[in-house]
């Protein structure tokens, strides 16, 4: 008689595979709350006790870690290893299905303290995991509950499993063992990489992606923490996403957490830049002047709302090609509008997740950092300068600091009137920067405040600005030259804030 070691968290289904497994032979081995769940439905059950001869101690904590239970998962149908067993009288067993306590649940719920975290810890579960996963060929072991039916229905067929899927299968399971173990470490260890020796960027697979960067790239969407928003997003309408599309949902929706609090907020995102963002009395207002920024670049963008899509701002987009709307909701009347565009993506995603880690692959590797969720607020400012800052200025200087941490190194932007209206990015020099920025704006500079996500190591983008009537300048400071720019500074009579913190974006 073959028989299948069943322990579960997640119980539903596991019914009707018990089922199916002794109608055909099978005996059934469980423990616990799964013995009872499937008594309850008079399905035939061994506990684990009547193997071991040792019942559950330590309030449950220790039920299946016991060499009755690890031999026969362990023992291979060789003859030595089935000898072995019979010594002891154990039967192998053939199936380990097994998924564990949720600790990723648990992490949502982590204020209920250190001890609360412990008990939803699982130690017996991934043991056995382990132990099936590396005898895969001689014991099935299945982990996820939507290869419940389909592998004992193949396992109970008349071909049985064949190598290669046991093999798959192994492979799942010590994927889950891993992803389950990053979490545990990741709550235990922290986020500072200086106290984390061993790093696994753990995660499940949320969803398969319509292609990479490129069509010729597969691609799929990992999500580690049940809490993420694109975990918890609605695709309203639209095509399936692609690679680009998540990253570009991603930066919107960072953006959009630094203006959860304000007035009504737009920002589109192209290529990983912002393109156009204001703040407005109405959300309508607050589009027309993100788009009128750069309209040329926003076309095939992606557009963010802080606060629910009405219909007169639905109405002003209708015509314009987006790929990707998201809004933390959308009145009814809106979303009639963008019924006709097919294709276009509407994403209703809640708002208020941070991210605490930033991590880049390298060849046969990755860098960790913490994400840079600093904020240095206006009145932590320093001016360097004669010349006053109006309220005006003052207001924009707030928000172009807001802005420029999206924007890739080097980064400059230019805003007037709580409005990005000049953005210059990724270049190699940062005068190259200031002289796109500038560049492409279409609007009067004069009364403008200039940004930048890094200091000045020359006078030449200070002699740029005052050319151009730009008044202020809001910059980390730090160079070796910081006297002689604000020197210039002086010179042309412009404002120059010193923020004091520095926002890369590689």
């Amino acid at each position: 008689m073959k028989r299948a070691l069943i322990s579960v968290y997640y119980k539903e289904g596991i019914d009707i595979i018990a089922s199916k497994l002794t109608a055909n032979g099978w005996e059934i081995v469980s423990t616990g709350g799964t013995a009872q769940y499937l008594k309850e439905r008079n399905i035939q059950v061994t506990d684990v006790s009547s193997l071991t001869n040792f019942p559950e101690i330590l309030d449950g904590r220790v039920k299946t870690l016991h060499p009755l239970v690890f031999g026969p998962i362990l023992a291979k149908t060789t003859p030595q290893h089935l000898e072995q067993l019979k010594q002891f009288n154990a039967e192998r067993i053939d199936m380990v299905i097994v998924n564990f306590y949720p600790f990723e649940d648990a992490l949502a719920k982590q204020d209920q303290g250190i001890q609360y975290m412990q008990e939803n810890i699982d130690i017996g579960g991934p043991s056995m995991v382990r132990a099936a996963a590396k005898n895969f060929q001689d014991t099935v072991v299945i982990v996820d509950r939507e290869d419940y039916l389909p592998v004992v229905e193949e396992l109970i067929g008349e071909g049985g499993i064949g190598l290669e899927k046991r093999r798959q299968l192994a492979g799942k399971a010590f994927s889950y063992t891993s992803f389950y173990d990053s979490l545990i470490a990741g709550y235990l260890a922290g986020e500072n990489p200086s106290e984390r020796h061993f790093m696994t960027i753990g995660g499940r697979k949320a969803q398969d992606l319509r292609y990479g960067e490129n069509p010729h790239q597969q691609a799929a969407l990992f999500i580690r923490d049940r809490e993420s928003p694109l975990n918890n997003y609605e695709k309203i309408q639209g095509k399936e996403l692609s690679f680009n599309n998540i990253l570009d949902i991603s930066m919107v929706y960072e953006v959009l957490n630094h203006f959860t609090g304000d007035d009504p907020f737009t920002v589109i995102v192209k290529h990983q830049n912002p393109c156009g963002a204001a703040l407005a009395d109405s959300l309508q207002d607050s589009f027309q002047k993100a788009f009128a920024a750069d309209s040329r670049s926003a076309f095939g963008g992606i557009v963010g709302f802080n606060r629910t899509l009405d219909k007169n701002t639905a109405e002003e987009m209708k015509e314009i090609f987006f790929e990707v709307i998201i809004a933390p909701d959308y009145t009814p009347e809106a979303l009639s509008v963008f019924k006709k565009k097919k294709n276009l993506r509407i994403i209703k995603i809640p708002l208020g997740y941070m991210e605490p880690g930033d991590v880049k692959t390298i060849p046969g590797g990755f860098v960790y950092q913490q994400r840079d969720h600093e904020l240095i607020p206006y009145d932590q400012f320093q001016l360097k300068t004669s010349r006053a800052v109006s309220p005006g200025e003052a207001v924009d200087a707030a928000f172009g600091w807001k802005l420029i941490k999206f924007v890739k190194s080097n980064g400059i932007i230019i805003v007037k009137n709580r409005m990005l209206i000049g953005v210059g990015a990724g270049q190699m020099s940062r005068v190259d920067s200031v002289d796109i920025a500038i560049r492409k704006s279409d609007f009067p500079l004069q009364g403008a405040v200039l940004v930048s996500d890094a200091f000045f190591p020359f006078t030449d983008s200070i002699e740029f600005a005052a050319q151009h009537n730009i008044p202020v300048i809001v910059e980390p400071g730090g160079s070796v030259r910081d006297e002689e720019v604000i020197d210039a500074a002086n010179t042309h009579n412009l404002s120059l804030l010193f923020t004091n913190m520095r926002h890369f974006r590689h």
